[in-house]
C-alpha cells in the first residue's frame, strides 16, 4: 500500500474565517486518503505563518523525511497551507519535478506534469500575504499619524470597537480610570514601592482586564508604570508620537515615579507610624524625630500607653529630653489653630480677587502669542530634522533622540497655550482661602498623612528642641492672617458696617477698594506665587487641597 503524510496548518494571523481548523483539515485529508488508497504514516500540524522561510518546526521535519525517500505523497487541504514563500515553495518544486513527489488536495493533485500550477497557487499565497502585510501596515501607520496608537489598550483604557478600522480610538476605561490615577498617586508620594502600592491598590479594588477578576500582576505592574502612554504619548515602532487620548499624568509626574522606581529617589519604610515623624527634626543635632512606645503596668493589671517623641541620635550625640505626644499634639494644634482664618474674611479677599487687571491678561497675551510661534518654529524644525535624516545627514540614533526632545517640548507648550493662567491663579487663591478657613477641620481626620501634609502646607522648618515644637509658617498663611488682623482692628469687626448693606453701592465698592489697596491685595503682589504643592496624595484622598500653589 502506497504511504503518504499529512500536513495541516493554520496561521495564528490568519483573518479569514473559512479556513478549516487543524481537527477539520486533518479530518478531510484523513478521508481523501483513505479513498485513494494511502496509509497515513505521519501528521504534522503546527499553528504558524508561512509567510517567512525556516520558521516553522514540523514542516522542516517532514520536507527532511521527504528528503531521505521515505514517502513521496503529501496529503493537504489546500496547496496554500504548505507555504507561502518562495524559498520553501521552490523546494516543494523541486522534489516534485525531479524526485517524484506527489501534492494531492481534495480538488487537484499536484505531479510533474502540472507543476506549473504550483507555481500559480504558491505566488498567488505569496501575493497575498505580501498585500495583506502593506494593507496591514498602512492602515497602522494612518491610525498613529491620527494620533491613536495600534494594539491593545493598557490597564484604564479600552479600545473601540464600533468605528471602522484606521479610525478606532482609545477611550477611557470608566471602571479603572480613576483607580489607576489614585496607584499612580500612591507612588508620587515616595513612600511606596511597586509591590508595596500593587498590595493597597487591590485592596481598593482595582482588577486586571487581561486576567478578568484576578489581581493584577507584578510583571503588568512594573509594566504599568513604565509606560509613557499615560502621559499622552506613545511609542511606536520605535518612535514616540503625541496621542489624541485622555491623558493620565503629567511628563513630571511620570518621571518621578521613574526616579522612585530607578533607585535614584529612596523609598523609606518605618514600623512605628505617627504623624510627627518624618516632618519634625531635632533642633540640636538635625537628626530626625522619632516615636517610642512605653507601657506602664499597674498592680491591679491594668496599663497604659505612652507615646513620646525623641531624637534619634543618628547624628551623633544629643542631649535634648523626651516629649510626651500628648504636648506634641497640644502645640501643633495651637500652630494650626493659630493660621486660621474666619469664613467672612475668605469671602471679603475673593471679592477683591475676582477684580482683573488689565496688565496681567496683556502679559498673558503676548507670552501665548511667543508661544504659538514657538509652535510654528518646533514644525519647521520636525520638518528639517526629517530631511537631514532622509539625506544621511545624522545618525537614526540621533533622530530618535531630537524627534523626541522636539515632540516633548510641543506638548509641553500646546499645555501652556491651552491654560488660562490667570483663571487658574485665581482659582488656586480661592482653593488656598477654602484650606486656610477649614484647615483645623481637615487636619482633625483621622489619617496620618493627610496631618503631615496639612503642616508641610502651613509651615517649614519644623524642629522640636528643648520640649517646644517650633514651626515656621509660611510667608502666605502669615500675611492673610495678619491682612485679616488689620482688617478687624481698622473695621472693628468682619462685615459691613450699620446701615451700609443698604447703602449707595459705589460707596462700598469704593470702600472695598480703598481697603484693597491700603492692604495690597492685588493679584501681581501675592507671597505665595511660585510656591508647588505636592497635591498627589491630597487627590488620592479627595480633599479640597487640591491645586493649592504651596
Amino acid at each position: 500500500m502506497n504511504t503518504c503524510f499529512i500536513y495541516c496548518r493554520k496561521s495564528s494571523e490568519d483573518k479569514d474565517r473559512q479556513i478549516l481548523s487543524l481537527d477539520d483539515q486533518e479530518r478531510t485529508c484523513k478521508e481523501l486518503a483513505k479513498d485513494k488508497g494511502f496509509a497515513v504514516i505521519g501528521i504534522y500540524k503546527e499553528s504558524k505563518s508561512a509567510k517567512r522561510p525556516d520558521r516553522r518546526p514540523e514542516f522542516k521535519a517532514m520536507v527532511e523525511r521527504v528528503s531521505k525517500g521515505e514517502v513521496k505523497h503529501i496529503f493537504c487541504w489546500k496547496a496554500d497551507r504548505l507555504c507561502r514563500n518562495a524559498k520553501e515553495g521552490g523546494t516543494l518544486i523541486d522534489h516534485v519535478d525531479y524526485n517524484g513527489m506527489l501534492i494531492v488536495t481534495p480538488t487537484m493533485d499536484y505531479d510533474r506534469n502540472n507543476s506549473t500550477f504550483l507555481f500559480i497557487e504558491f505566488g498567488m499565497a505569496t501575493k497575498f500575504s505580501k498585500d495583506l502585510s502593506d494593507n496591514v501596515k498602512r492602515g497602522m501607520n494612518t491610525k498613529v499619524q491620527n494620533g491613536w496608537r495600534p494594539g491593545n489598550a493598557p490597564l484604564g483604557y479600552l479600545n473601540d470597537y464600533f468605528k471602522p478600522k484606521g479610525q478606532k480610538e482609545v477611550l477611557v476605561d470608566t471602571e479603572r480610570f480613576d483607580l489607576c490615577r489614585k496607584w499612580w498617586d500612591l507612588m508620587l508620594t515616595g513612600d511606596e514601592t511597586v509591590i508595596s502600592s500593587l498590595e493597597k491598590i487591590t485592596l481598593l479594588g482595582l482588577r486586571s482586564r487581561r486576567r478578568v477578576g484576578r489581581p493584577v500582576s507584578i510583571t503588568e505592574s512594573f509594566r504599568f508604570f513604565r509606560n509613557v502612554f499615560y502621559t499622552g504619548m506613545f511609542d511606536y515602532a520605535g518612535e514616540r508620537y503625541e496621542g489624541k487620548h485622555q491623558p493620565m499624568i503629567t511628563l513630571d509626574e511620570y518621571q518621578r515615579v521613574q526616579d522612585i522606581i530607578d533607585g535614584r529617589k529612596r523609598v523609606f519604610t518605618q514600623h512605628n507610624n505617627f504623624y510627627f515623624m518624618k516632618i519634625l527634626k531635632c533642633g540640636e543635632c538635625g537628626a530626625a524625630i522619632t516615636a517610642e512606645k512605653k507601657t506602664k503596668h499597674y498592680k491591679g493589671g491594668t496599663s497604659q500607653t505612652f507615646i513620646y517623641a525623641r531624637c534619634t541620635k543618628k547624628k551623633g550625640p544629643c542631649h535634648q529630653p523626651y516629649l510626651n505626644g500628648i504636648e506634641v499634639e497640644k502645640q501643633v494644634r495651637e500652630f494650626v489653630a493659630s493660621l486660621e482664618i474666619r469664613p467672612a474674611f475668605v469671602e471679603w479677599v475673593k471679592n477683591n480677587l475676582r477684580r482683573r487687571n488689565e496688565r496681567e491678561f496683556a502679559f498673558e497675551r503676548t507670552q501665548k502669542g511667543k508661544q504659538t510661534k514657538r509652535l510654528d518654529t518646533i514644525l519647521v524644525e520636525k520638518k528639517s530634522l526629517y530631511g537631514m535624516k532622509i539625506d544621511g545627514m545624522i545618525t537614526e540614533e540621533e533622530y530618535q533622540k531630537e524627534k523626541t526632545r522636539l515632540l516633548t517640548e510641543e506638548k509641553q507648550t500646546k499645555k501652556s497655550i491651552e491654560t488660562d493662567g490667570l483663571a487658574s491663579w485665581t482659582k488656586s487663591m480661592e482653593e488656598t482661602l477654602n484650606f486656610a478657613a477649614n484647615v483645623t477641620k481637615i487636619f482633625n481626620v483621622d489619617d496620618i498623612e493627610v496631618k503631615r501634609m496639612v503642616l508641610r502646607i502651613l509651615g517649614s522648618d519644623l524642629v522640636l528642641k528643648d520640649r517646644l515644637v517650633r514651626i515656621d509658617g509660611k510667608k502666605a498663611f502669615i500675611y492673610l492672617k495678619k491682612i485679616e488682623n488689620e482688617y478687624d482692628d481698622e473695621k472693628g469687626r468682619l462685615g459691613p458696617e450699620k446701615g451700609s448693606i443698604n447703602g449707595d453701592k459705589g460707596s462700598l465698592s469704593k470702600n472695598n477698594s480703598d481697603m484693597e489697596r491700603a492692604k495690597g491685595i492685588e493679584p501681581s503682589s501675592y507671597p505665595w506665587e511660585g510656591y508647588i504643592l505636592p497635591v498627589y496624595y491630597a487627590r488620592y484622598k479627595g480633599f479640597p487641597c487640591v491645586g493649592f500653589p504651596f
